[in-house]
């Protein structure tokens, strides 16, 4: 966990989503990501892994609030559900040590009919509704 926050904190893995809404501004109900992940020949993955949280900044400090972790199945597919109440969200892809995104891979997301390097932030995630975002991992 400390390694993650350092990641996160420098920059080093880019954040997916970061997201805020006023408090008044949250559904009741679960916000779902979804999606697929494949390798550089359309071909599953198996055992990747993506991170949904949510913090309250307060200060200096962030406070965390929710933590969901989910690894793809057999057939590459992942579904996290949370129902968000508050604060700034995070989606992160890739924090285990099986799929290293900063020395063996790059991953690309499925946006405007062909894949685009996650380098540039996507969403934004819509509270309360289903939010699809498909990934293909490319070996460097």
């Amino acid at each position: 966990m400390k390694r993650r926050n350092f990641l996160i904190a420098l920059g080093v893995v880019p954040p997916l989503v970061f997201s805020s809404c006023g408090k008044d501004e949250f559904p009741s109900t679960p916000t779902i990501i979804t999606g697929k992940v494949v390798d550089e020949n359309n071909k599953p993955v198996e055992g990747f892994e993506l991170q949904f949280s949510g913090y309250h900044q307060r200060g200096t400090s962030s406070i965390p609030t929710f933590d969901e972790t989910k690894k793809t199945n057999i057939i590459g597919i992942y579904s996290i559900s949370y129902v968000v109440s508050g604060g700034l969200t995070t989606f992160l892809p890739g924090l285990n040590s099986k799929f290293n995104l900063i020395a063996n891979y790059d991953l690309f997301v499925w946006k405007d009919n062909k894949y685009e390097f996650v380098g540039n932030p996507i969403g934004p995630i819509i509270y309360g509704q289903t939010n699809t975002f498909n990934f293909q991992l490319r070996k460097k």
